[in-house]
């Protein structure tokens, strides 16, 4: 349970100071940008999903699951006082997807014989 809740902090603030450094430099209404982040957060994800190895679908899914909802709540809790309108972006919510989808991707699947 630490690991879960200690990576989806991780993403959280990685992806949080990313995103913070791009806006301080005023780049952050590009939308090549936009999908840039949407892309990075499932790819960091999908990397720390490799560490906690999930061995069945419905586990990976709750790493994802976990993972989303603590970067949803601080996004609520903390980003939203920068940027108001961050929940009405389709990249937004596009990123959240593959964070919630990167952790089955991670399953080890076995072919039957």
């Amino acid at each position: 349970m630490k690991k879960t809740l200690g990576y989806g902090l991780f993403i959280w603030i990685l992806m949080f100071v990313i995103i913070s450094a791009f806006v301080a430099f005023d780049y952050k209404d590009a939308a090549w940008l936009r999908f840039l982040w949407m892309v990075l957060g499932g790819v960091i994800a999908f990397v720390l999903a490799g560490k906690v190895a999930p061995t069945s679908f419905g586990g990976a899914f709750y790493y994802g699951l976990i993972w989303a909802v603590i970067g949803v709540v601080l996004d609520y809790l903390i980003s939203r006082r920068y940027e108001p309108a961050i929940f009405s972006a389709w990249t937004y919510w596009a990123g959240y997807v593959l964070v919630l989808l990167a952790p089955v991707l991670r399953v080890k699947k076995t072919l039957p014989m």
